[in-house]
C-alpha cells in the first residue's frame, strides 16, 4: 500500500485590531457595576494586547482606587499621563497624592490638570482645599467660586467656601454659602452644623440651636453637632439640656475630650463641683495637654476650698499657654509651696 506524503499548511494569523477595544468595553461595564476585581482582570487583558492603551490604564487606576490600592492606582494614572496626559488623569493622581498627605505633589498635579482643562470643577475644588489648609483663604474662595460656577450643584464647594469666609470673619458671606449648600442638599449635616457655628459666633443662639438640631436630624450619630448644640444651650443658661447633649456626644464617642470638659462646665455652672471635677479628670485623662480642662478643674477645686490642688492645675494650664491661669497662680498661689 502506497503511503501518501502528508502535506503541511501554514495559516496566516489574522490580527483582530478590535479585540483590545472589545475587552476594554467589557471591563468598563464591570467597572460601572462596581465589580472592581473582575474589571481589573479585563483591563489587564486589554493592556496585554495593546500596551499603549492609555484609557485602560486610567480606568484600571480607577478600579484600584476604589479598592483602596492607592500605590498601584497611582502608578496606573502616571502611566496614563505618560502615554496621553488628560485633566482627569492629573486629577485622580493628585487626589491620591492629597490622600497620602503629599500636598505639594497634589497641588502640582491639579495645576497641570487645569492647564489642560480650565473647566474642571473638581480640580478647582481640591486645589481650593489645599489653599484652605495652607491658610490662604482668599485663594481658596476664588477656587471654590470657580468650582460652583462650573457645577451649580457642588454642595461641598459651597460649604467649604463658607468655612473660608468664616476663617476671614466674613460671617454674612459664610452664612450665605452654607445656606446655598443646604439648598442643594437638604440632608447635608455638616453644612447645618457649620451654619449653626457661625450663627452662635454672631450671638444668634436660638437660630444656631435650630441648625444644630437639623444637623442631628440629618445624622443622628453626629457627635460634633450634639456638642455644639450643648454649647448653645450652655450660652442660654439651659444647663440640663446642655448636659443631655454632652452626655449623648460622650455616649457616641467615649474618647471625645471636649464633651467631657463642656459637661464639666455645665455641672460647674450648677455648682455641682465634684461632678464637674470628675468630668475634667476624664477630659485630661483622654488629652493630658488639654489646657482649658486644667484651668476649669482648678477653678472647681478653688470653690471646694482645695487651693493646693487648684494651684497645681492653674500652674499646668499656664505652662500650656493659658494667661488667665498664670494670673490665678500668681494671685492665689505665691505662698503655697
Amino acid at each position: 500500500m502506497k503511503m501518501e506524503g502528508q502535506t503541511d499548511t501554514v495559516k496566516i494569523k489574522m490580527d483582530d485590531p478590535q479585540q483590545a477595544e472589545r475587552i476594554y468595553n467589557m471591563a468598563t461595564t464591570l467597572l460601572d457595576n462596581k465589580k472592581y476585581k473582575e474589571a481589573i482582570l479585563k483591563f489587564n487583558e486589554a493592556i496585554a494586547l495593546k500596551p499603549d492603551f492609555s484609557k485602560a490604564y486610567y480606568n484600571r487606576g480607577v478600579a484600584k482606587y476604589e479598592l483602596k490600592n492607592l500605590d498601584e492606582a497611582l502608578a496606573d494614572f502616571s502611566k496614563c499621563i505618560e502615554l496621553e496626559p488628560t485633566a482627569n488623569a492629573y486629577f485622580m493622581r493628585g487626589k491620591i497624592k492629597y490622600e497620602k498627605n503629599d500636598r505639594a505633589g497634589a497641588k502640582e498635579d491639579f495645576n497641570k490638570g487645569l492647564e489642560l482643562d480650565n473647566m474642571h470643577p473638581q480640580l478647582y475644588y481640591y486645589r481650593g482645599s489645599i489653599f484652605f489648609e495652607e491658610g490662604n483663604y482668599n485663594d481658596a474662595i476664588e477656587d471654590y467660586k470657580k468650582a460652583v460656577v462650573l457645577n451649580r450643584e457642588y454642595a461641598y464647594a459651597y460649604n467649604d467656601m463658607g468655612s473660608a469666609y468664616r476663617m476671614l470673619e466674613l460671617y454674612d458671606d459664610a452664612i450665605r454659602s452654607y445656606k446655598e449648600a443646604i439648598k442643594i442638599n437638604p440632608k447635608f449635616a455638616i453644612a447645618y452644623n457649620n451654619l449653626g457655628s457661625v450663627l452662635r459666633k454672631t450671638n444668634q443662639i436660638d437660630d444656631a440651636i435650630v441648625q444644630f438640631s437639623k444637623a442631628i436630624d440629618a445624622d443622628p450619630d453626629y457627635v460634633i453637632a450634639y456638642n455644639n448644640r450643648g454649647l448653645a444651650y450652655l450660652d442660654k443658661g439651659n444647663y440640663e439640656s446642655a448636659i443631655k447633649d454632652f452626655t449623648q456626644a460622650i455616649k457616641l464617642n467615649p474618647k471625645y475630650a471636649f464633651a467631657y470638659n463642656n459637661r464639666g462646665i455645665a455641672y460647674y455652672k450648677q455648682e455641682k463641683y465634684q461632678e464637674a471635677i470628675e468630668d475634667f479628670n476624664k477630659a485630661i485623662e483622654i488629652n493630658p495637654n488639654y489646657a482649658a480642662a486644667y484651668l476649669n478643674r482648678g477653678n472647681a477645686y478653688e470653690l471646694l476650698k482645695k487651693l493646693s490642688n487648684a494651684c497645681q492645675d492653674w500652674k499646668k494650664a499656664g505652662e500650656l499657654g493659658i494667661k488667665d491661669a498664670e494670673l490665678h497662680y500668681k494671685q492665689f498661689c505665691s505662698k503655697i509651696k
